[in-house]
């Protein structure tokens, strides 16, 4: 047998992921690893599509205000990359620029997961329509 008869499609996608991954800058490649690692983390099943992107979150949390990174959002929920001290059931009132919207989207919801890497948020039912509509309207496909 060749070597071409031994290499599984597996091999195949590491090798093509390879190549293009050390075409990535430094910083490209960290905010793939971010995502990788956010999609193997979460092994529940989820009632709707996650969109992974990384944007500057401002939020506050019992009248303290913070600025860390919204890795992902769906029309139910999104995580926030954080350290800070918040605990399961804090409300957090959260302001993002969503890529595609005109003006900066407000979202307020209550803490339902906390891991090391931060909190995972489900939004309030008054924000899931509007969040729902959004989420349709960029990136349903």
């Amino acid at each position: 047998m060749t070597t071409d008869e031994n290499t599984t499609d597996d091999d195949r996608l590491i090798e093509m992921l390879g190549r293009i991954i050390k075409k990535f800058s430094d910083k490209q490649k960290h905010e793939l690893v971010s995502i990788i690692q956010s999609m193997e983390k979460r092994g529940e099943k989820r009632n709707t599509d996650r969109k992974y992107i990384k944007v500057t979150v401002d939020y506050s949390v019992k009248d303290k205000f913070y600025s860390d990174s919204l890795e992902n959002i769906s029309s139910t929920g999104a995580f926030v990359r954080t350290t800070r001290p918040i605990q399961v059931d804090d409300s957090i009132t959260m302001v993002a620029c969503i890529p595609g919207m005109e003006k900066n989207v407000k979202m307020k919801g209550k803490v339902v997961r906390r891991t090391d890497e931060g909190v995972g948020v489900e939004f309030y039912e008054e924000h899931k329509e509007i969040l729902s509509h959004i989420y349709d309207h960029f990136w349903a496909s």
